[in-house]
């Protein structure tokens, strides 16, 4: 009877173990740990209903986000996985994102801006890409993408695109204030809004979302810069850049303020291809997206040293709330995958972040952008710190406060000297 009664012990015990062995998800972690990731997670069980079922978040325009969904139906019906996309409009994003993480509720995968990605993986939001990536994630991509997305010697994010910042003017009405392109120098500047100041048929000079800190930043770069002489663009309050400012405050009522929605973009175009704007700091996607034959967009200089504006980068991370590491890293892999980022620049005009895709002569007008990319990487402001996004909230929120009436130059220009603090590596 007692031996009986230990053969029955034994069998219970055994059962026991057998239900709490790791699940698929579990498993998925252990070729990382044999390739030296010890901090990769160790999910809890998932039941076999959950396996293979994510959850991406993105902020993206309707139509690329059109285009994302389309790549993933296909995705889906190819692995047999379930993948649900969620669209954050693009002013709330980081917000929303920040928030979900707080409360342990946030999507598998993530598409962030790099900017933000060091406060969110010191914060212990996010998992590197080591953890969930044996391979050689992000080598054939530009150093500038990786140095955005590196922090305390990991890799937290695997690049996506880039969309530089960019100056389209009217090139008609630049010409009958006496110029056939946009001042390179302060003098020049001084000169070219004295003759606007002259005028009668141009009511502003440029148009300016101050919610987009990139484009406030982008403006003051691009009239507080002297690009003959090779210098790089940083935070300091030079005399070029605090003439910059000077100039803000007297122009202050010809600057077209917008409210950065869709709407009030809408209407900058209409306006500045009538000639009622100058010129307008955005994105070169948003330039590229539809024709504009009236209008001209500043291309990247070929001359080594005369850097480029605001460098946006974006970056696929998966979150340490994530349990299903397997299926969001193919579905990343697939999204920036070469042929789905030289889709990308050929309908919607994001830049691609591999390298190889600047040498393929059928994406037209790329190769012009791959030397000012590199050199952003070298000499530019590369966003680090965990504290680049309060300091861009800020600034923002003092450009907006100023353009309106209600806050001080004082503050708007202390700001943008303070983003040097959170810009050196």
């Amino acid at each position: 009877m007692k031996h009986k009664n230990q053969w029955v012990l034994f069998a219970v015990l055994l059962l026991a173990l057998i239900s709490l062995s790791p699940g698929e998800d579990s498993a998925l972690t252990r070729s990382d740990r044999q390739e030296g990731a010890s901090y990769a997670p160790q999910p809890k069980p998932r039941t076999e209903k959950e396996a293979g079922r994510i959850k991406v978040a993105a902020s993206m325009a309707p139509d690329e986000f059109n285009r994302l969904n389309q790549i993933n139906q296909a995705f889906m019906k190819e692995h047999r996985v379930q993948v649900e996309l969620v669209n954050i409009p693009e002013k709330d994003a980081y917000h929303s994102f920040k928030s979900s993480m707080e409360m342990g509720e946030a999507p598998d995968v993530l598409l962030l801006d790099n900017a933000w990605i060091r406060e969110f993986a010191s914060s212990g939001f996010l998992l590197p890409v080591e953890a969930y990536n044996s391979g050689q994630a992000g080598a054939d991509s530009l150093s500038t993408s990786l140095s955005q997305t590196t922090w305390n010697g990991y890799v937290w994010g695997v690049p996506k695109d880039y969309d530089p910042y960019v100056v389209v003017y009217h090139p008609a009405r630049l010409q009958e204030l006496g110029y056939t392109q946009l001042p390179k120098s302060s003098g020049e500047w001084s000169a070219l809004i004295g003759s606007f100041n002259k005028n009668k048929h141009i009511p502003y000079l440029a148009a300016l979302d101050p919610s987009d800190a990139y484009a406030a930043i982008s403006l003051l770069w691009r009239m507080g810069a002297d690009q003959d002489n090779g210098k790089n663009h940083d935070f300091r309050l030079t005399s070029d850049m605090r003439a910059a400012f000077l100039r803000i405050q007297e122009m202050k009522s010809k600057f077209y303020v917008s409210a950065g929605d869709e709407a009030g973009e809408e209407r900058i175009w209409k306006r500045l291809e009538r000639g009622e704007i100058l010129f307008y700091v955005t994105k070169a996607s948003a330039f590229g997206e539809k024709l504009r034959p009236g209008l001209k967009m500043e291309q990247p200089s070929q001359e080594r040293g005369v850097p480029m504006l605001w460098l946006e980068g974006r970056s696929f991370c998966l979150s340490a709330q994530s349990r299903n590491a397997k299926t969001a890293n193919a579905w990343i892999s697939e999204i920036t995958s070469s042929r789905q980022q030289a889709a990308a620049y050929r309908e919607g005009g994001k830049l691609p972040t591999l390298k190889t895709l600047y040498n393929q002569p059928d994406l037209k007008g790329i190769g012009e952008w791959v030397s000012a990319i590199q050199d952003r990487g070298r000499v530019g402001i590369v966003p680090v710190d965990a504290r680049l996004p309060a300091y861009l909230n800020k600034l923002s929120s003092d450009a907006a406060k100023y353009l309106a009436g209600t806050g001080s130059l004082k503050s708007f220009m202390a700001s943008f000297e303070h983003i040097g603090h959170a810009a050196r590596p």
